[in-house]
Order: C-alpha cells, then structure tokens, then sequence
C-alpha cells in the first residue's frame, strides 16, 4: 500500500488478471493479450482513464452486445489507403491489426492509411502510435466516439473528443508521443475524477446549460469542453471526417450513445477509426532522421524556464519516466478500482488479481 490508499501491483499480475477476465467472456487467449497490454500501457504511463479501471465495463459490454470473436474484414483495398471492417469486435483487437496492415502497406508504399469502421472503444491512442514508432516509423491515430461535444456556442451533443495520437521516433531522446483528446480533458478523466470525488479543473468541462462547471458529476450529465475552444471543436471535425466520414461508418449524432448512460458497461458503439504511417526511411536514413528528432529535444530541454518549472518535456516525455519507474515498483491502483476487480473476479469465477 501507499499511503493506507492505493494498492501496488506488479506489471505481471495487472495484464494477467485482465487476460483472466476476458478469457472468461470467451475472448481469445491472444486477443486477451492484447488488450490487457494495452490497459496495462496506459497504467504503466500514468493514463489512468484508459488503464485497468475501464475492465469492468470492457467485460460486461462483451455480455451485452460486444462481439469477442469479430471477423475482421477488408472492404476497399486501393494499395496505400484500406478500409476495414470491425466486425463489431474489441476495439484493441481491431487497432492492431489495422496499424499492423498500415506499417506493412507504408513499408511499400513510403505512406499508408487504414480506416475501420464498426469497431468499439480502443483504449489510449499512444499503445498504436507505438507500434509504429518501435518499426523505425511515424504513427498517426485518431478516432471517434458517441457524441459528449457540442459545436463552440451550442449546447447539443454533435461530435466525440476525437482524440489523435502521433508518435515519432528518436534516437538518444525518448520518442515523441503526443496522445490528446480535442477536448480539455478526457470523458473517461470526468468519470475518474467523480469517482474520487474530485473538483474538476475549471475549463474541464459544461454544465446541460453549457456553463463552465468544476463538478464532476455535473460534467457527466453535460459536455466536454472543446480544447482552445472553437479551434478544438474545428479539429474534431477534421478527425470526424478521416474516421467515420471516409470509413463510412456511422457519423456524429449517429453513433450510438449508450455507453454513455452506464459507468458500468461498454454497450457496441460502431465508432471508427484512423491509421496513419510514414517510413521516414524512404526519404532519408533512418539515423539522420532520429538524429534530427534528437536535436529537436535538445532545443527544447535547453529552454530557459519559468521561476515556477522545474523542467521542460517533449510529448509524451514524462509518460516514459513513469513507465520506467513503474516497472520496477508497480502500478498503484485506487481502492474503488480494486473493488471494482474483486467485484469482477468474482462475477466472471476468475482468481482474484494478485496483490
């Protein structure tokens, strides 16, 4: 324990008891794999919203509606841009197999874009920017999501926070991740929050009345407030488009919003999502490229700094210091997300995570 709170766990028991829990909603073993990997990722950096505490609700969506063995299909092959069909399945399942065909289509091609559509929530974007970062290449991702957003000055729920993701490789460096919602925080940062209990920061998010309000639970009855405001709402209409408009899966106000109504269940959503890579080592070595990307992190950790900073980080630099210091001391998880596991174990007949 820490501080009579949180309960440390090692890496190992973390994706074992998630693999347990999906095998017993009948998801493959390899396909379990997978996504306890990417809830354990998400853990590891620090990205609670996207981690562990999102099993629960992964396990019972697989009992209401969630297919846990999809066919994953190819509906439009034009070489460098394909277009895949979910099957209804895990979104994690998905993600893979599609940044997997972009990564091998980019090695032909110099670039490659794969969309999906059909699929279901995916986790934090930086587990498939990854991939392509440990293939020596630059991943982009993006994806949509039941509506939480109005257009800035309205009220009515139109878009998803359409997160994107682009990770590049380094070479001294760590590589440069950027993972972002185009709202100011993450749905799923709203819902842990209210679950501590928390006072959200003001700009988080809009009361019914689009108001700005610092109570969580209000928050969750309202919208996400866009990034930057109308310029966050613009880039999510951007990101709509690259996913549900060219996959041409449902769009907007059409996806279906009842997860939403439940902390409890992941309901099939049918969102889409984008895929892009770029072989940096068609154009230039890959070592001058990282080369360069090193200079870039060298410029910015050279920066002078405010009386109140401590230091500046590229993209995603602090996520690899926690992961790194995680590794080795384990991943402290909040008791009501340790109940929410026991509870789970004991639904399912699994053994309980280990402490």
């Amino acid at each position: 324990m820490t501080g009579g709170q949180d309960t440390i766990v090692s890496a190992d028991a973390h994706a074992a008891f998630s693999e347990r829990a999906l095998v017993a909603v009948s998801v493959p073993a390899p396909d379990a794999a997978v996504i306890a990997d990417s809830l354990l990722e998400a853990d590891l950096r620090g990205v609670y919203s996207h981690g562990i505490q999102l099993l629960h609700r992964y396990v019972r969506g697989l009992r209401n509606g969630i297919n846990p063995t999809p066919e994953i299909t190819i509906t439009a092959d034009a070489g460098g841009l394909v277009v895949l069909d979910g099957g209804g399945g895990m979104g994690q399942v998905v993600s893979v197999r599609a940044m997997s065909l972009a990564i091998e289509r980019a090695r032909c091609h110099g670039v490659a874009t794969v969309v999906v559509r059909n699929s279901n929530h995916m986790g934090a974007l930086a587990y498939y920017g990854m991939m392509a970062v440990e293939q020596g290449m630059i991943g982009a991702c993006s994806t949509n999501g039941p509506a939480i957003m109005a257009p800035w000055g309205g009220i009515t729920e139109t878009l998803g926070n359409n997160p994107f993701c682009v990770a590049v490789p380094a070479g001294e460096a760590h590589p440069i991740v950027l993972d972002m919602a185009t709202s100011t925080a993450a749905r799923n940062k709203i819902r842990v929050a209210a679950a501590k209990g928390e006072t959200l920061p003001p700009g988080w998010a809009l009361d019914r009345q689009g108001r700005p309000t610092t109570n969580a639970e209000e928050a969750l009855l309202g919208l996400v407030a866009p990034m930057a405001e109308a310029k966050g709402f613009g880039l999510a209409v951007a990101l709509e488009v690259l996913t549900s408009v060219v996959s041409g899966g449902p769009i907007g106000k059409e996806v279906p919003r009842d997860a939403l109504a439940s902390a409890d269940i992941f309901y099939p959503v049918k969102v889409s999502h984008y895929f892009h890579v770029t072989d940096v080592s068609k154009v230039m070595p890959l070592a001058d490229f990282t080369a360069r990307v090193d200079l870039l992190a060298r410029q910015v950790h050279e920066s002078a700094l405010t009386d109140s900073a401590g230091a500046v980080y590229m993209p995603g630099e602090i996520e690899f210091l926690t992961r790194e210091r995680r590794l080795s001391e384990g991943v402290p998880l909040l008791p009501t997300v340790m109940s929410s596991l026991d509870r789970l174990a004991a639904e399912v007949s699994v053994a309980a995570i280990e402490r």
